[in-house]
Order: structure tokens, then sequence, then C-alpha cells
């Protein structure tokens, strides 16, 4: 099966939509360093374009829009960690591929099972939530990403409708305006590759009207889908559904009524694998010895001040005010030394403290 897919025109776009421009020299290494990997841009283009090759067969076979899925993959691993952009590419299969990518770890027991499938695609998998997903409301409360009484266009009866979620500059050409924040122009804070949508939906039925109203994840059937019942003379009913995302479509749900009705939908916020996220670190006060001091020949213990709450040590930092008072003990916060010069030092303890940021 043949593929119609400018990869470097569609990885240009994608690249070119976040700014990055490649200033390494040729055939530059990835530097790295034990606390930081980086990539350049032309590194990143190169695993994106080996993503897209590889997975793209996969999501033209079950369905999805090839060149739209290129253009979320070349954004997101424009901007995703370094070493899960590394990782992603050496996934065996598209499930793992795209929990890596978002952050899960490699050594997860979902990632683990998803590696496990062997490298089978099918509709369940293409997609998937794969698990462990976490639930992140928006940061304004909820997005308006369409109201049909704004641009005047009932549902037509049985005719399925798409809906655009994520990667858009407008959300009105839906009847949508955003968040209340007016933040509409960025997506409200929806990411892209969401794999579940928590969403409010109101339907809002003519006078005469009742039937069934039904939010899908596009490029699956209706009869999947959640269900909102309207009934003659209701003036509107609201419901919360989750419901899951195409990742490899440019419109990621879909709507479906047997009967003309208005509709309002709400995202209040999505599920996505928890992300890997660079520790959030301080430094306690420091316990410092006090006057008058360490004497000559004399030796002194200091204990650092605590973590606060939520915290863990990661590290015990020792100082000493010579060279010529070495630290004998660093550890849980303890710091001992002995004064060999022939005036008065100082000894200090703090301790570095952890905690990791979740999503």
């Amino acid at each position: 099966m043949s593929i119609k897919l400018n990869l470097s025109a569609i990885l240009l776009i994608a690249f070119g939509s976040i700014g990055i421009c490649d200033a390494s020299e040729p055939g530059k290494n990835i530097e790295a360093t034990p606390q930081k990997v980086t990539l350049s841009a032309k590194q990143r283009g190169d695993l994106a374009r080996s993503i897209v090759r590889k997975w793209a067969p996969a999501v033209q076979n079950q369905g999805g829009s090839v060149n739209e899925w290129a253009l979320k993959i070349g954004r997101f691993v424009g901007t995703a960690d370094a070493i899960n952009v590394q990782q992603a590419a050496a996934m065996p299969t598209y499930q793992s591929m795209m929990g890596v990518l978002q952050g899960q770890p490699a050594a997860s027991e979902s990632i683990q099972k998803a590696v496990a499938s062997g490298g089978q695609i099918t509709a369940a998998l293409l997609g998937s939530t794969i698990a462990d997903t976490t639930y992140t409301p928006l940061p304004n409360g909820r997005c308006r990403i369409a109201d049909s009484r704004v641009i005047n266009s009932m549902t037509s009866p049985s005719v399925v409708r798409g809906i655009d979620v994520e990667d858009t500059t407008s959300y009105t050409s839906q009847g949508g305006s955003g968040s209340t924040a007016g933040d509409g122009a960025v997506n409200c804070g929806i990411p892209s590759f969401a794999t579940s949508f928590a969403i409010s939906v109101t339907v809002l039925p003519p006078p005469g009207q009742e039937g069934i109203f039904k939010v899908f994840q596009n490029g699956t059937s209706y009869t999947t889908g959640n269900t909102v019942f309207f009934t003659n003379g209701t003036s509107g009913t609201t419901s919360d559904l989750i419901v899951r995302s195409c990742q490899s479509c440019a419109l990621e749900l879909s709507i479906f009524s047997n009967a003309q009705t208005h509709y309002v939908l709400d995202v209040i916020g999505y599920f996505m694998p928890p992300e890997a996220t660079a520790l959030q670190c301080l430094e306690t006060a420091e316990d410092i010895t006090p006057a008058p001091g360490v004497a000559a020949g004399d030796t002194d213990n200091r204990f650092a001040p605590a973590c606060p709450a939520g915290y863990t040590q990661t590290a015990t930092n020792c100082k000493a005010t010579s060279f010529l008072m070495p630290i004998v003990y660093s550890a849980g916060g303890t710091c001992s030394a002995r004064n060999n010069s022939s005036g008065v030092q100082y000894l200090k303890a703090s301790r570095t403290c952890c905690r990791v940021p979740g999503r």
C-alpha cells in the first residue's frame, strides 16, 4: 500500500510553526550529561521523520489522516522531552511509542505490556489510552469548542458531524468561543494527543423534537458513543461525558443525532498518560556553627533543617570556610568536620529537597 505523503514538507510546516531553527553543525552529536540530554532541531526533525515513516502505514490502515497525524507528531516532537523522543523512536509498537513520547517511563508496566503486544496494530490499540492516564482540568474551568446556535446549524437527522478539539487556532467555525479567559486561540490549554476528553454536553431541541444525541471518537461508529436523551417539550438537557479522542484524525470527535437539535459542547478537562517532568528542587536554610566558631584542632557537627512537607531529601550539602577543614561525614542532613587550620573556622549544613510535579 503506497502512502502519498511528503514528510519533509509536512514536518517543515510542523517545526516552522513552533519557531525552531537549527544552528548546529552538520553531523554534530547529541549533547549529553548525566543531568540533561539535548537535541538540536535537525536531530528532532530526523527523529520525527523516523517515527512518521514507521507508523504512517498503521495510521492509514486504521482510517486516520496521515497528514494531520504527521503534523501533530512534528509539533509534539519539536518540544517534547529529549529522552522521551529518543526512546519513542525505538519503540516496537505504536502504542508504546505514543506512551513513551507523552512521558510514560519506558520501564512502566503499561509500556511493557504494549511492547509485549508484539507490534500488532489494531483498532483497539491505535490511539489507545494504554493505561494509567491522569485527568487534568482545564486551567480556566471550561472551553467552549462548539455552539450550533451561534452558527445557526442544527444537526441533520442521522448525519455524523466532526468536531475539532486540538491544534486549532479558533473554534469560531463551530460556534465555539474558547474559555472565559479568552484564550481560545491557544486551544484553552488542551494539548496534542489527549487520549480522552471530559465534555459537558447541552442539547437544546426545538419544540416537538425528541431523540438521542451522541458524542464519540471520530473514525468509529456512532453506536459506540455516549448517549444524551432529549424529549419533546424539554428546554435543554445537559450531561457530562468522557469521550475517547481520535489521535490520528484532523477532527478528534464526532456527534450524531437522529433528530434536528442545537447543541453546546464544553471541554472541562482531558486525560493523558502521566508525563515525565523535571524535579522541582529547593535548598533549605543553612545550619551554621555559632560564634565563636570551631577552634583550631576541634571538630563540629551541623544538622540541616528538615525538608518541607511534600519534598524528599536528595542531597546533604556541607560547606567549610577553609580547605583545611575537611568534611569527614555527610549523610542524612548531618555534616561533620575537623578544623586542621591554625585559626577559627565555620561549618554549614543544608539539604537539597525535591518533589516530582505531576500533571
